[in-house]
């Protein structure tokens, strides 16, 4: 097993209500890449996948005249240039979208905002349910989980969202829907994190629900990494937070302009979420 005392016993301590400077958060994951064994390559890799899968969705939303332009979310591995070359180089996307993209990228044109997000997060997390027992799978199939239970709230309360869809079961279904929701007491115990989301997403407010989301994610990577400390784990719970350290960091630059509430009216009007 890779130990990685070193590197991990000379980073900071993380805290998801102090936000570094970006200049910071770039330090520490270019120490990381400088450091990390080639075998782990691979599962830090998705962390850099995730956020390229949002970067070409939003890409490819711009592109077809469905949202306004937005800044990649970082860090990332495919920048502006080798999104606005795809078509000549689609060798560059991750494996599990190249045969997707070829076979899809004459039409996508013509596909609603919704069904570009839908798809891709669907090859996205069909990928990692492939990969062998991990904290990279137990991680992004816990966010799989968790968007389940949020488009469920969401196809409850709006009405433009199409209700034949089903992310969860009959009973939770019912339940997220019911005013206010009723969960089994197995459920609410098995599942602890709900409650915090659920009455964040009862607020409607944008801030209050990131937060919530980053919260629940955070005591997941620290859940998942229990009882590891210098090895592979304790450093991609270390990744995990770096990450969501630069999603807060960015959302709470995007709040500074002008654009922000043409965003959250849009993302309102477009949720979206699979099996």
């Amino acid at each position: 097993m890779t130990e990685y005392y070193y590197i991990l016993s000379s980073m900071p301590d993380l805290d998801l209500e102090k936000r570094p400077s970006e200049e910071a958060l770039e330090e520490a994951i270019e120490l990381i890449l400088r450091q990390i064994q080639d075998e782990d390559r691979e599962s830090l890799a998705w962390f850099f996948r995730r956020n390229d899968l949002y970067n070409l969705i939003e890409f490819w939303q711009f592109e077809y005249g469905h949202l306004l332009h937005r800044p990649l979310r970082k860090p990332y591995s495919l920048d502006q240039e080798k999104l606005k070359n795809l078509r000549l180089e689609p060798e560059v996307l991750p494996t599990f979208l190249q045969e997707w993209y070829r076979e899809n990228q004459e039409s996508m044109g013509h596909w609603s905002a919704n069904r570009i997000e839908t798809e891709v997060h669907k090859l996205f997390f069909d990928a990692i349910e492939a990969l062998p027992p991990s904290f990279i799978r137990d991680y992004f199939l816990f966010e799989k989980e968790m968007r389940a239970f949020m488009a469920t709230y969401h196809q409850s309360r709006y009405s433009f969202l199409d209700p034949e869809v089903q992310w969860l079961n009959r009973e939770i279904s019912q339940g997220l829907h019911k005013k206010p929701v009723q969960l089994s007491p197995s459920l609410q115990l098995e599942k602890p994190w709900l409650d915090k989301l659920l009455k964040a997403l009862d607020s409607k407010e944008p801030k209050g629900i990131s937060l919530a989301v980053h919260q629940v994610l955070w005591a997941k990577a620290d859940e998942l990494s229990t009882a590891h400390y210098f090895d592979l784990t304790a450093l991609l719970n270390y990744c995990a937070k770096l990450f969501l350290l630069y999603r807060r960091e960015q959302l709470s630059e995007n709040r500074k302009e002008a654009r922000l509430q043409a965003l959250v009216d849009e993302a309102l009007q477009n949720i979206s979420q699979h099996d």
